[in-house]
């Protein structure tokens, strides 16, 4: 009978589309010290983007796992479609959902998930990432689906390679409640905010976006930032208030704004930067300058996350100022990805920060174009098989 052989067929296909869909799959055994700490990134490639969602109604991914200090997760990535007025199914934008498929844990608890979506530009290769999200799950043993949040994501031309796939990443970052609470990073950050002991005001230029808070003086303890930074304690000078005994020191940083200083001092004392997309321009100089060389890192990274076709020269500008080569590298690699850069620079559309480029550091400027016109970096050319994870 004809219909039987089709039915099998299509039963093949689907169970060979099946395995190829899991080959890569990747399971991690991980041990670190605070769990809060570890950022788990996973990329799903599907193939034939544009013909696949044609065909089907869903997609889901293979079955993931992060596994980190004696808890187990198991997660994927779901695809839905919005439904138009007459019913019928809208492809752009996704729907693109994270679930919660399972969790083996010995000790059941609360616990934050921060996830974050982002979609592989292949024109210029670079990640397009959506706006973090946080939620708060009961950790404890089960095998039930949970959806713990979704993003709307259009998909467009630029996203798609020359092998008509697409790349979808997620970035997830588990925060059991009781290491939270009691990391060294948290203990620190309540000694920041509580007053008993500190010696020492700082002063800064306050800025008009912090009008608010220009009576709100900062202080902070003269030991940790001499313990910290050898070259900001040389500016600690001594304090002659004769109405406050108790501050002995003064660090005057009036060149930095209220907003910075306060990003400084959160990093000092925690390690850590809020809104670091914010002051991570404004933060890398004073880590070069100071030998704050984990604030310097820092920075690095968020930098090397922002590059876009409009920011890449200031801050390929700042890399070279602070002597950044990690940064500077990264930057004249995204340079020869991009086809808008390349087309603004040769054919006369530069922007201002270009030709300030030209005026003031000309080896640069040249060195840059000479990297767009090389396109010799085989960085990120690596595949990954169909459906498959990778990190």
């Amino acid at each position: 009978m004809p219909t039987k052989p089709k039915s099998k067929s299509k039963s093949a296909n689907n169970s060979k589309e099946s395995l190829e869909i899991e080959v890569g799959s990747i399971h991690e055994e991980l041990e670190v010290p605070v769990a809060s700490e570890l950022v788990f990134r996973k990329i799903w490639k599907i193939k034939q983007f544009l013909h696949t969602i044609k065909k089907r109604d869903l997609l889901d991914s293979p079955t993931f796992r992060c596994s980190v200090n004696g808890v187990t997760t198991f997660w994927n990535i779901a695809v839905r479609f919005w439904k138009g007025a007459n019913g019928k199914k809208v492809t752009n934008p996704l729907v693109v959902c994270l679930n919660l498929t399972g969790c083996e844990t010995e000790e059941t608890g609360q616990a934050r998930v921060r996830f974050q979506f982002g979609v592989w530009d292949a024109n210029i290769k670079h990640w397009e990432c959506c706006p973090i999200s946080s939620v708060v799950l009961n950790l404890q043993n089960t095998k039930e689906l949970l959806s713990v949040g979704y993003k709307s994501l259009g998909i467009l031309d630029r996203h798609i390679d020359t092998n008509k796939d697409i790349k979808i990443m997620v970035k997830i970052q588990i925060i059991q409640s009781d290491e939270e609470v009691h990391s060294l990073s948290q203990d620190m950050a309540r000694l920041m905010t509580c007053d008993d002991n500190k010696d020492t005001i700082v002063e800064c230029y306050c800025d008009p976006d912090n009008k608010a808070n220009k009576h709100i003086p900062i202080k902070i303890h003269s030991w940790i930032l001499r313990t910290r930074s050898e070259k900001l304690a040389l500016r600690l000078e001594e304090n002659n208030d004769e109405n406050n005994k108790k501050l002995k020191y003064v660090l005057s940083l009036p060149e930095y704004s209220y907003g910075v200083v306060c990003e400084l001092i959160r990093y000092i004392y925690t390690d850590k930067v809020d809104c670091a997309e914010k002051y991570a321009p404004k933060l890398l100089p004073i880590s070069a300058i100071y030998h704050l060389q984990g604030l310097k890192g820092l920075c690095e990274r968020h930098l090397i996350e922002s590059l876009t076709p409009s920011s890449v020269a200031n801050i390929l500008l700042l890399a070279d100022q602070c002597g950044c080569e990690n940064l500077r590298k990264a930057a004249l690699h995204y340079c020869e990805q991009s086809d808008e850069i390349r087309e603004n620079l040769h054919i006369g559309g530069r922007t201002l920060a270009w030709r300030v480029m030209e005026m003031v550091n000309p080896d640069l400027f040249m060195e840059a174009c000479e990297s767009i016109g090389s396109s010799s970096s085989n960085l990120d050319s690596s595949s990954t098989p169909r459906g498959s994870w990778s990190d």
